[in-house]
């Protein structure tokens, strides 16, 4: 009679496990749309305002870059007698009121505004290398976590048949067909899976606490019941170009060597003068009769009849141009040319690097989703259903007293360990994905609530 409610119960177990398999197959109402309203969030992300206002304040120096300086006003005394300190002593004394424009070589103005255009380019290449960067984090945070829910959900079934399996055990001390010491290694067992369900718990916990981090605010996300491993069909190749076109750390190098070679051209201007225009007006008062510049007061003057009297003057204007010599003195322009050219130089090989390291990370995490999907091949179509076939047989050996129940714990646990496999293998092989999309700069899989698991 017990080793038929010990059969019933096992049979009951398998097609609890089974049916908790075929919900993940068939669930076709749940989909992965907390991942996408992740990273959603992510735009009202500190990170990104600050970003956001980074390249605003680039975009206003442009203006700033490729403006004239501002006039310079002039006022002024000129030729003011110091004997007497009066405007009317001397014919050569005015008062001034002028302006004066400096004007750089054409051409230089404009390659000042290209130059700092740039700067726009590469906050702007920033800010998404930023966004870039907490997509990965969400993501990685968001397949950890379905993974350890999973992992729980599989630890609290296995719990349930613990304690089904202890029930049972502790019905048959009376029969002699158990012992003390077997029930007191299914209590072990079912306080070390219990610990594992805490620590998993736990770590979900911190998790979160990463999800909320990484998009910025704290929002309570629904993780997937179904995952699976979604198509990748991409080549190093092909991943490679994606990368080159759209990776925005790549971008931003491109960005300062382009921008090393406006600079280039702009000392290169430094060769030609700049300019500065001048224009004055001067303002002369009268002559007075007793200024000794008077022609009335020339000696013979009133042998001529003449009488002295104030004489009007008329008032006067100049302009100026200055010119400057660009002498290139001490090498200045020389030097600066050397060091546009030699930054220019460095930036092309600082993008040719991570273009190596781009490439060798993308070409491991290929490795590794090929390895994943080979495993996860075998754990399907070989190592899951033997373990299956392991733990039914176990069941029925138990129950017509072929093996103790010491061999239908452990075969049972290692059954449930291949349920395990499967959430670490897919939390595995999307995080690869996650990773590869990072280096890439773009999303290349767009996920649906389908499962691989039939």
């Amino acid at each position: 009679m017990i080793k038929h409610a010990f059969l019933k119960f096992a049979l009951f177990s398998a097609l609890l496990l089974t049916a908790s398999i075929a919900r993940a197959q068939s669930n076709s109402d749940s989909s992965i749309s907390g991942l996408y309203a992740l990273i959603a969030h992510i735009e009202s992300h500190p990170m990104i305002a600050s970003g956001m206002a980074q390249i605003e304040a680039a975009r206003r120096r442009i203006a700033q870059k490729s403006a004239l300086s501002n006039p310079m006003l002039m006022l002024g005394v000129e030729n003011l007698p110091t004997n007497s300190f009066a405007f009317s002593d001397d014919p050569m004394t005015s008062k001034m009121i002028g302006i004066s424009q400096a004007i750089p070589y054409p051409g230089k103005l404009p390659l000042e505004g290209e130059i700092a255009a740039q700067d726009t380019l590469t906050t702007e290449d920033d800010l998404n290398e930023t966004r870039n960067k907490l997509a990965m984090d969400a993501k990685l945070a968001y397949f950890d976590i379905y993974h350890l829910e999973r992992a729980i959900a599989v630890n609290e079934l296995h719990t349930r048949d613990l304690d089904d399996l202890i029930r049972l055990a502790e019905s048959k001390l009376s029969t002699g067909n158990a012992t003390q010491s077997q029930i007191l290694d299914l209590k072990l067992e079912h306080a070390n899976i219990a610990t594992e369900v805490i620590e998993d718990q736990t770590m979900v916990r911190e998790l979160r606490a990463d999800l909320e981090q990484a998009v910025g605010n704290a929002t309570e996300v629904s993780v997937t019941p179904v995952l699976g491993l979604p198509p990748f069909d991409y080549s190093l190749t092909q991943l490679d170009s994606i990368a080159r076109e759209n990776r925005p750390s790549l971008k931003k190098l491109r960005a300062q060597t382009e921008q090393q070679r406006l600079q280039y051209q702009r000392t290169d201007l430094d060769r030609y003068p700049d300019f500065e225009l001048t224009l004055a007006y001067m303002q002369r008062d009268a002559l007075s009769a007793a200024s000794p510049m008077n022609p009335a007061n020339y000696p013979g003057a009133s042998a001529l009849g003449l009488v002295p009297t104030s004489m009007s003057q008329s008032n006067m204007i100049s302009a100026t141009v200055s010119i400057e010599l660009p002498f290139n003195f001490n090498g200045k322009r020389t030097e600066a040319l050397g060091e546009a050219e030699a930054m220019k130089a460095m930036k092309e090989s600082d993008e040719r690097v991570d273009e190596l390291n781009i490439h060798a990370a993308l070409e491991t995490n290929l490795a590794k989703l090929q390895g994943i999907r080979e495993e996860y091949a075998l754990l399907h179509d070989e190592i899951y259903p033997a373990s299956e076939q392991a733990s039914q047989t176990s069941i029925a050996s138990y129950t017509y007293g072929k093996t103790g129940i010491e061999n239908v714990v452990r075969t049972k646990l290692a059954h449930f360990h291949r349920e395990h496999d499967r959430y670490r293998l897919e939390a595995e092989y999307n995080k690869a994905i996650a990773t590869i999309e990072f280096l890439t700069g773009t999303t290349l899989v767009q996920y649906t609530s389908r499962s691989d698991w039939k």
